[in-house]
């Protein structure tokens, strides 16, 4: 049994033949010089249409694909190898960057969603350890970090790049501001 498949008669062809013997799988059978010849310019064509530069080489494989399995598709009377490789590799980084847009878009709905609902867990408890009056006492910016920190649930790598301050900052803030808050707990404890 072989590897190849049957290629299937070239419908531009029949059509306009007028007795010319059928050109065959000509791509099947040179695979391997048209995939070395072409493959830096199909990947230098995804480089220019993909969004995201790190689906390029995986464009480029598709395209690959695409050739060896609908290679049948590709007639040299129609056109020149060159145009129909572009082509493809035009679809192709047009899906693949269609999916990248909708991976950004969904993490960026994700980022900028409501707090969780631990928000409410965490006013109650503020409320019932009584250091409501302590925070108010706090510096601003220091409030502010563990507001992010306590009730919105982000990192301290979160809160630094939320406030564009140095991660440093962030966690000597952070410690600061605990440590004045321990009294009051202790207190209320």
């Amino acid at each position: 049994m072989s590897d190849t498949l049957p290629s299937p008669a070239c419908a531009y062809c029949d059509a306009r033949s007028g007795g010319e013997p059928p050109h065959g799988d000509i791509l099947r059978d040179s695979f391997e010089a048209v995939f070395t010849d072409w493959y830096p310019r199909v990947l230098r064509w995804a480089r220019y249409r993909c969004v995201d530069l790190h689906d390029t080489e995986d464009v480029a494989q598709h395209v690959f694909t695409e050739v060896w399995l609908h290679s049948h598709r590709y007639c040299p009377r129609r056109g020149g190898l060159g145009p129909w490789l572009y082509g493809i590799t035009a679809h192709k980084a047009a899906d693949a960057s269609a999916a990248a847009v909708r991976r950004h878009e969904g993490a960026r709905r994700l980022r900028w969603q409501p707090a969780p609902e631990t928000t409410d867990t965490c006013a109650r408890t503020v409320e019932r350890l009584g250091i409501a009056p302590h925070l108010a006492c706090l510096p601003p910016d220091r409030r502010e970090i563990l507001f992010l920190a306590y009730y919105l649930g982000l990192t301290q790598s979160e809160i630094a790049r939320r406030l564009d301050l140095p991660i440093g900052t962030v966690k000597s803030h952070t410690r600061r501001a605990l440590k004045s808050l321990a009294p009051a707990v202790t207190e209320r404890g």
